[in-house]
Order: C-alpha cells, then sequence, then structure tokens
C-alpha cells in the first residue's frame, strides 16, 4: 500500500526538520540537568516513604512544571513547535532516568531481589492489573502459586505467601504487622476496616462493640428474622409456580435490605420491589474497578481526585452522597431504634462530635453496607450451591433441625453440621479471597522459616491457603465432615480465619454467623433445594469476581416445599 511508506516518510522528514530547528548544545545540556535531577529525584526522595497519596499533587506538579518550561521557552523568543519539542525533550529525559534507576534499583538492588516471581512484578504492578482486569485474582494467584512456591514476589515491594502460618504471623494477636497502603484505595472516605492508624482503629473499634454487645444482638435477632420471613416467602411463591430462583440476586437483596436497616434505620426495600436499588447498583459498579485496580492504589487516587466526572468513580460519588443522605436521616430520627447507626451516632453526641464525625459515620456506614452484606450473601449463595450438590448434607441438617425452635439462636449456634456446613464454605470458597493485605514492621517478621524484610506488602489469599493440600486432605473437596465426625481430614488450620484475628478481626462475626445460621436452617426446613433444569454452577464461578469481597454469578436453584 503506498499511502504507508508515504505516511511513514512525512513523519520521518517532519521529525528532522523538528529536531534540527532545536539548538542542540543548549537542550543536551539541559536534558543531561533533567535527566541528573531524574536519578537525585529517585534516589534521595521516591526511594523512601509511601508517597500513594500524593500521586494527584505530583501529577499536578510535574504538569505545572512542564507548562513552566514551555512557557519560559515562548517568553524567550522561541516558536511554538521547537518550544514543545524542546519541553518534550526536558521531560523525556528526566522521566527516562527516573524510571530506569527505579527499574535497576528494582530488579538488582531492591531488599526483595532474591524471592521468586515473574521478573516484570519486580518492576512494576500494572502488569499485576492487566492479568486481573478480568477480577478473577484468586485464580492468577493459585496459578503464581504452582509455578513459585508457597512465597512469590508479586510487585516490587509486595509478597504474596501462601503458608498457614501466614495468617497467625500478620494478624494474630501479638503481630506488629499494620495494615498496608490498599485501605488508603477509598480515601478521603474514612471507616473502621479502612484506617490505618492503629490507635485511631482501637478508638473507633470500641465505639462499634457496643453496638455488638449481647444486648445489641438480641434486640437485632427479630428484625433479621423479619426479613428473613420475607425472603423465605417471596420463595415459597416462586416455588408454587415452578419457577427458577436466581439465588445470587435474592440473597443478595436480603442481606443488604437488613444492612440497609442496620445502617440508616431504613431498608433498601428489594426484597418487597424484587429489583436492584439504584444507590446499591452504583455502589456494585463502582466496586467491579476495586479487584483489577486493587494492586495500584495511587492510580485509584489519581482517579478520585483529579477524573471525579469519570464513570465509576462517578458512581462511587453518586453512592457516598446518596449515604451521608441518609445518615443525615438517620440522625434526625428519634427513638431508640435497635440498629448499628443507633450506637454509633450516640458515641458521637456523647462527646459532642457529631459533625467532625459525619465522615466516619458515612464510611462506616458504607462498611456495613459493602462487608457486611456481600460476605453473607457470597457465602449464603455458595454454600446453597453445594447443597444443591448434595441432598445428603439437607438431610443431615433438617434431622439435625429437628426438635429444636430454630429462631432460638442460642440453639443453632450449638448445632455441629450447621456450622460444619459454613466452616467448609468459607473455607473453600472464602468471600475476601485475596484481600486484607498487610505491612511487615519496620525489623521484619519471620513466617514459617522465612524472613520478610521491614515495611514488605503481604499478601495472603484465603483461597489460596483454603486449598493447601498439606493443610487439607481432599482440599479441593467441600466436606463438612472435616471440622466434625473426620478431623483428620485437617492437617493445619492455621490459614483458615475468614473473620480475621487479632485487633482487625470482624466486629460483625457474631452476627453474621446468627444469621446466615438462621436464613440455612429457615429455608432448609421448608424446603428442598435442588439445581433448576440445566443449571450446573459454572455461571457462578465463570463470574465470580474478586473486587475486595467475593461477588459470585447467577446461579438459579428450585425449591421444593416440604410436607
Amino acid at each position: 500500500m503506498p499511502s504507508i511508506p508515504l505516511w511513514n516518510g512525512s513523519v520521518s522528514s517532519c521529525a528532522s526538520n523538528l529536531l534540527a530547528r532545536v539548538p542542540m548544545s543548549s537542550t543536551t545540556q539541559l536534558c543531561l540537568g533533567s535527566a541528573f535531577l531524574g536519578v537525585f529525584s529517585h534516589q534521595a526522595v521516591y526511594i523512601r516513604g509511601e508517597w500513594h497519596l500524593r500521586a494527584p499533587r505530583l501529577v499536578q506538579g510535574y504538569s505545572l512544571v512542564a507548562a513552566a518550561i514551555f512557557g519560559v521557552q515562548c517568553r524567550l523568543g522561541t516558536d511554538v513547535v521547537t518550544s514543545l519539542a524542546r519541553t518534550g525533550l526536558i521531560a523525556g529525559s528526566y522521566a527516562a532516568a527516573l524510571f530506569s534507576s527505579i527499574i535497576i534499583y528494582r530488579r538488582f538492588f531492591h531488599r526483595l531481589r532474591h524471592f521468586p516471581g515473574p521478573p516484570i512484578a519486580s518492576l512494576t504492578k500494572f502488569w499485576h492489573v492487566w492479568k486481573s482486569r478480568n477480577g478473577q485474582n484468586h485464580l492468577l494467584l493459585e496459578q503464581l502459586h504452582e509455578k513459585y512456591g508457597p512465597v512469590i514476589r508479586t510487585g516490587p515491594e509486595e509478597l504474596t505467601i501462601i503458608d498457614p502460618a501466614v495468617m497467625p504471623a500478620v494478624d494474630g494477636f501479638r503481630s506488629e504487622c499494620t495494615k498496608a497502603v490498599w485501605y488508603d484505595m477509598l480515601h478521603p472516605t474514612t471507616a473502621l476496616n479502612t484506617t490505618r492508624d492503629k490507635p485511631a482503629h482501637d478508638a473507633r473499634r470500641r465505639i462499634w462493640d457496643r453496638g455488638f454487645s449481647p444486648k445489641a444482638l438480641a434486640a437485632y435477632e427479630g428484625r433479621v428474622q423479619e426479613y428473613a420471613v420475607v425472603l423465605s416467602s417471596r420463595i415459597d411463591e416462586l416455588a408454587r409456580q415452578g419457577a427458577r430462583v436466581n439465588v445470587t440476586d435474592w440473597f443478595y437483596w436480603f442481606t443488604l435490605d437488613v444492612m440497609g436497616e442496620f445502617a440508616f434505620g431504613r431498608s433498601f426495600d428489594m426484597l418487597r420491589d424484587e429489583e436492584w436499588h439504584y444507590a446499591v447498583q452504583l455502589l456494585r459498579k463502582a466496586m467491579s474497578l476495586v479487584g483489577p485496580f486493587s494492586p495500584v492504589p495511587w492510580l485509584a487516587q489519581i482517579g478520585f481526585k483529579l477524573l471525579p466526572g469519570m464513570i465509576y468513580v462517578r458512581d462511587w460519588f453518586a453512592m457516598v452522597k446518596f449515604c451521608r443522605g441518609r445518615m443525615d436521616e438517620r440522625i434526625q430520627m428519634k427513638g431508640d431504634k435497635p440498629d448499628v447507626a443507633h450506637w454509633l451516632i450516640q458515641a458521637s453526641l456523647e462527646q459532642n462530635s457529631l459533625q467532625q464525625d459525619i465522615d466516619w459515620l458515612t464510611g462506616d456506614a458504607l462498611t456495613l453496607i459493602i462487608a457486611g452484606s456481600d460476605t453473607m450473601a457470597a457465602t449464603l449463595v455458595l454454600m446453597f450451591y453445594e447443597l444443591a450438590r448434595t441432598p445428603y448434607h439437607q438431610e443431615l441438617l433438617l434431622s439435625e433441625f429437628r426438635g429444636i425452635n430454630i429462631a432460638d439462636r442460642h440453639r443453632l449456634q450449638y448445632c455441629a453440621h450447621l456450622n460444619a456446613c459454613l466452616n467448609e464454605t468459607m473455607r473453600l470458597h472464602p468471600t475476601l479471597m485475596t484481600g486484607g493485605y498487610r505491612q511487615a514492621p519496620p525489623q521484619g517478621i519471620t513466617i514459617g522459616n522465612t524472613y520478610i524484610p521491614g515495611n514488605t506488602t503481604i499478601v495472603s489469599p484465603r483461597y489460596s491457603l483454603g486449598r493447601l493440600e498439606t493443610s487439607y486432605e481432599q482440599a479441593t473437596e467441600w466436606i463438612p465432615e472435616r471440622w466434625t465426625t473426620r478431623p483428620e481430614l485437617v492437617k493445619d488450620n492455621r490459614g483458615f480465619s475468614p473473620f480475621a484475628l487479632g485487633r482487625y478481626n470482624c466486629v460483625g462475626k457474631t452476627v453474621a454467623m446468627s444469621e446466615m445460621r438462621y436464613i440455612t436452617a429457615l429455608l432448609v426446613t421448608r424446603f428442598e433445594v435442588f439445581f433448576a433444569p440445566g443449571e450446573t454452577g459454572q455461571r457462578l464461578f465463570e463470574d465470580l469476581r474478586d473486587q475486595f469481597t467475593a461477588s459470585p454469578g447467577r446461579l438459579e436453584l428450585q425449591f421444593r416445599r416440604r410436607e
């Protein structure tokens, strides 16, 4: 095609003419000076400390510097085209030297250089963004584990450790590890589960603990059961029609309605309307970016600060605005309504800091909605997938529930097979598959027989930990009996921590387990559960996304009312 060489020739000619117009002596000196400054910037500044929260300012600062260089060139009488060329050469020299220094350091001199892993992972986290662009980071880390072993360098300053010893080491009560930079991804939104400041976390945790005291849990119990009965009634209507039930939607509607009640004193009414609430849809769209962009939280900061109108970023801000509006309404409500928000608001009122705490209250409401609903809904979906595959376990559960009042959470708490089914589901299908990033203390930490240098980001993927053959016999099979009558199937359970450990353990663990026990008991005692015609669970796992919490695909079941 003659047009291509002609086009290439024109570009080459243009480039030659452009460079010829730039005074090479002065330009060379400027470029050398810029290159020296690039190396100096890395070695003296960027190599130390954390810079992810400053990323937006750095982008703005460098843009201003480039504009200033261009402006100076123009003021000196240089024409626009030559000024652009010279500015590009100066900026390019700085960037080339800066990134060359970074690459050489990370590859050959970094404290993690001896750990195995994909070579490009040691240079940049953008490889990770690309590899996990489909939202299935849990499968990527499992593949790396098979290739490189239990300790893998998955980033310039990151190690992924798939060893049962990692959980007590990074999350145990005596651990000195802190939350890693990932928890700043949604900054400035602040919440109990995202703050990295230990004193601030501990102070906020004491307030949350009041909302999950035994007295508070007793008040929540009846409200949870009301929504569970509504869910059961809706499923009953569909069962009478012989209809297929997309349990993924229904379980999410149930848990989100409950969490809306706890966070704002108002349900999202999705069980009633049988459709997704618009604000929840905004949240789910925004959360879909968390998985792919988890490796680069600094890029999320640039998006939040500099591109607020971008799709998904816009959705996130719309959801935050919605939550703030709902929280303002909740503050105005009179009476002591038994919800978590009551205790959070009451603590701010006692300290006369309600207006100052509005960011905390909004962030904590988002925490309830995301962490509270997503984890329970995903666990229920995945457990009912397993129960539909194994009717035998439905019968075991049914026999366990005979003769007891399933509305009594204390009785359900001691149902061994029910707890075993939940534990086995959370082991094989954890809802926090790869999240929970930690940062090693400055002096470093030893995990197993491996010394981890200080300030290293540590990833401990529960998805892979739960499938270790060194920890579990028949690790990829769902066998609830391993937690009851067949303990020999569990060889090392240190990696099993679905609700985390230590100071960062899940504050809502008790209410979550109670809620999941009750809805399971209610549905199993009322219905037989089986796959809808043509359903195999393939979509459930093919569309499963790792976006901080697991987001399972569609699962269609059918329910038959028990006599």
